[in-house]
């Protein structure tokens, strides 16, 4: 309940302020004033159809086929343009037998008056769990399989400076939900061990102030945002939901960079398990599997160097610390999540610094590869 009143409260404050491509076309227009465009102020649109693959701990090796569409739509008044809009649909299957059709969009319209996000998807999944907290052991292992369709749909208003403020509404339906036998999931009524719906209305608040949206850098990026799940919306599930995300990049000249990340997640309520805060995964905590360690919270924080190498290629290093925890106290030296690592990286669309990665991370319980399109953070 006082998560629920901090992230009302917040939200309310807030409003009150006020691969190689097979085929691509670009597009490029000359501005009338002699000084040379930057990269992010031209007009540019292509489609990238390509090939997928990629490994995480968690699907192992993943294949399939993705169709990338970018684009900047110029000023109705002036020679600008606004910032790299992207959609992505993603179609594929992994060695864990677990399939994925996904479509994410993340647009500017003109002038950028508004920024819609969202997402559609259905996915067969195979999950693992260990247990609640953050020092399960790894033998309490357990396999759940689930299948899910969901929808996410945001439309945020420009407010000035940079910044959006808009509603979002998130719908998942979990079906077809298969335990082992002795399962804890079930054994201790964990939320998610059987077939639901979760539904949710939220707001979400940020500011962007990167000078790329595919390769940030200078600048910085801030989202903060807050969600109520319940029988008003015909939620199986109640609980509320607030997320901060905080980027600064800073450019060390040549192409170098260095970046730091610093997220938190927290929950209050019947959070269904397939929607906790976790530690790991291609985004943050890099050492460890996505779901190695379940809680209703998590904070964390990176930092990452990057640099060009020759052709297409570049590399990163990072470093991280963050953990999961019911209560602040839970967080101690004993159990505290590290990860150190490096990767390399191929631009996919030098003019766009579209790239992919690959990246292993280090941490307590060993080393994890992944392999992904676009930046971490």
């Amino acid at each position: 309940m006082r998560l629920y009143l901090y992230s009302t409260f917040l939200l309310l404050s807030l409003m009150a302020i006020t691969a190689t491509p097979l085929w691509a076309q670009e597009q490029t227009s000359e501005q009338k004033t002699s000084t040379p465009p930057e990269p992010e102020m031209r007009s540019v649109k292509g489609l990238i159809p390509a090939p997928v693959l990629y490994y995480t701990p968690d699907t192992r090796l993943g294949f399939g086929a993705s169709l990338l569409g970018y684009f900047r739509l110029r000023s109705y008044t002036d020679t600008t343009y606004t910032r790299l809009s992207l959609a992505r649909l993603v179609v594929d299957y992994t060695l864990n037998k677990q399939t994925d059709q996904w479509l994410y969009w993340n647009i500017f319209t003109r002038e950028e008056r508004l920024l819609l996000r969202g997402e559609l998807r259905h996915r067969i999944y195979t999950d693992r769990f260990y247990g609640i907290g953050n020092d399960t052991p790894k033998g309490d292992r357990e396999i759940y399989d689930y299948d899910m369709l969901s929808a996410k749909i945001a439309v945020l208003k420009n407010v000035g400076f940079r910044s959006f403020l808009g509603p979002d509404l998130q719908i998942t339906e979990y079906y077809d939900v298969e335990l082992e036998e002795g399962s804890q999931l079930l054994s201790k009524q964990i939320p998610g061990y059987q077939t639901g719906r979760n539904v949710g209305l939220g707001a979400i608040y940020l500011i962007d102030h990167r000078n790329s949206t595919a390769y940030p850098s200078k600048g910085f990026y801030l989202e903060i945002s807050g969600y109520h799940f319940g029988k008003t919306f015909g939620s199986d599930f109640r609980y509320n939901n607030f997320n901060l995300e905080f980027n600064r990049y800073y450019g060390l000249g040549n192409d170098r960079v260095l970046a730091t990340n610093t997220m938190l997640k927290l929950n209050d309520g019947e959070v269904p398990v397939q929607r906790l805060a976790t530690a790991g995964g291609d985004k943050i905590l890099r050492g460890y599997a996505r779901n190695r360690f379940h809680d209703d919270n998590f904070v964390g924080s990176q930092v990452e160097y990057r640099f060009p190498l020759f052709w297409r290629l570049g590399m990163v290093a990072f470093a991280g610390i963050g953990d999961v925890f019911d209560k602040p106290s839970d967080i101690g030296f004993s159990t505290i999540k590290y990860s150190v690592g490096t990767g390399l990286r191929y631009a996919i669309r030098p003019e766009q610094k579209l790239n992919s990665r690959l990246d292993v991370g280090y941490g307590r319980e060993g080393f994890n590869v992944y392999l992904m399109i676009g930046e971490a953070f």
